[in-house]
């Protein structure tokens, strides 16, 4: 009963897509944040990665290997932690002190922040259309 479910009503409806979305968005916000939290650390190099990509391996549309259940006991595969190419970046030259740029880690967060928001925005509508089919309103 619980497949016909998570395949009729999340998969259909797209919940997975906006879960992976915001699992994402939520690990960038940590390496972001972390990132201007060493703005001043001598020597720190900058973390990110490649949103773009990782989000098409997320939703299935980019080159990536998904994993098989064999047993009916196997986990599925989740959370934004898996093999995510982590990029660190350090200093450019002798003077930088380090591999951040706050300009550039503010404008990342900034980004970050509205796929978030866009992504919760569009979650919660279809929770409530999901909510709406089935109290029949």
């Amino acid at each position: 009963m619980a497949n016909v479910i998570k395949t009729a009503l999340w998969d259909k409806v797209g919940v997975n897509k906006f879960s992976k979305l915001l699992d994402l968005t939520a690990f960038r916000h940590k390496l972001v944040s972390g990132n201007i939290a060493n703005a001043t650390t001598p020597d720190y190099a900058a973390k990110d990665f490649d949103f773009k990509d990782e989000i098409n391996k997320a939703l299935g549309t980019g080159p990536n290997l998904t994993m098989k259940a064999t047993s009916s006991k196997h986990l599925e595969s989740s959370g934004p932690n898996r093999n995510i190419k982590v990029i660190e970046t350090g200093a450019e030259s002798d003077e930088d002190l380090n591999g951040v740029d706050i300009d550039t880690e503010m404008t990342n967060l900034a980004i970050n922040q509205m796929r978030y928001t866009i992504g919760a925005k569009m979650l919660q509508r279809k929770m409530g259309a999901l909510s709406k089919a089935i109290k029949g309103r």
